[in-house]
């Protein structure tokens, strides 16, 4: 299905999920002009390292003075335009439920109009993807929690209709959108733009960069060497050797098999339909 969602004194929000190419929408939609009233773009208020994180309270940098300052601003500049300003942070879809209900009261009371676009992943793929997301970056993984313990752990976190409701209780169903990131992978970014009005070029690789995932293989090198070392050149040298090599393809599947039968279960078919019950799929 296709829509418009550029319309007048309204704010989109995408609050991800992650590893559903936020970092390149935020990439490209961050160098959007601000400064034509009947186009789309994205806030330049708010904005912390690449993404609206400024604005979601459960970031660990996150500043209630400078919150209140960012969303003043955003909120008179929406007021005023023609068209739709975008919040994008993967943050804020996990934001504290009463952080989302302020930002959303206030809009409300300024006159504004909002809509909510959530992309939607299945969960063994989602899994997968945070949890060598983490290895990469080494943080959020406890040191004696392995990769099951980490999916069953983060599984609790990503249901979706729990997630998407913390929005839509305040606006209403018909004002939250869905986008199946596995069925639009390979176009998700342009399809995006597309439904908030605006054609972009993701054709430019630079412009459209992923937050690519180390390889699954390598992931568990990669933590035994944060155990004992905390040398971050050879760290990299050390990733970039170990996804030099060639392994046997059935490490992934079986990986893949076993999150989905032991952890994943049928909870993504459960909740996509109820998804399905009650949101439009864009």
């Amino acid at each position: 299905m296709n829509i418009n969602l550029n319309q007048p004194k309204t704010i989109i929000f995408h609050p991800g999920i992650g590893k559903t190419a936020t970092s390149a929408i935020q990439n490209i939609g961050l160098k959007l002009a601000t400064d034509d009233n009947d186009q789309a773009c994205f806030s330049p208020y708010g904005v912390f390292g690449g993404a609206h994180n400024h604005l979601a309270s459960n970031h660990p940098e996150f500043s209630k003075d400078k919150f209140e300052e960012q969303w003043r601003e955003l909120l008179t500049f929406a007021a005023n335009r023609n068209s739709s300003t975008v919040i994008s942070s993967e943050f804020l879809i996990r934001d504290n439920p009463k952080h989302i209900e302020l930002m959303l009261t206030q809009a409300q009371e300024q006159g504004i109009e909002m809509k909510v676009v959530v992309a939607v992943r299945n969960y063994t793929d989602y899994l997968l993807s945070a949890f060598l997301q983490a290895v990469k970056v080494n943080w959020g993984i406890p040191a004696k929690e392995n990769m099951f313990m980490f999916c069953e752990r983060e599984l609790t976190q990503i249901r979706m209709p729990l997630l998407v409701n913390h929005w839509s209780k305040h606006i209403g169903d018909e004002n939250v959108y869905l986008m199946d990131y596995d069925k639009d992978k390979q176009n998700f970014v342009s399809l995006f733009f597309k439904n908030i009005g605006v054609d972009v070029d993701t054709d430019d690789k630079k412009e459209n960069k992923v937050n690519e995932s180390i390889r699954l293989e390598i992931a568990p090198m990669l933590r035994h060497f944060d155990q004992v070392s905390s040398n971050k050149t050879q760290r990299s040298e050390f990733i970039q050797f170990l996804n030099s090599l060639d392994y046997k393809k059935q490490y992934l599947i079986n990986t893949k098999n076993r999150i989905e039968k032991d952890i994943v279960c049928n909870t993504f078919t459960h909740d996509k339909d109820r998804l399905s019950a009650r949101y439009t799929w864009i």
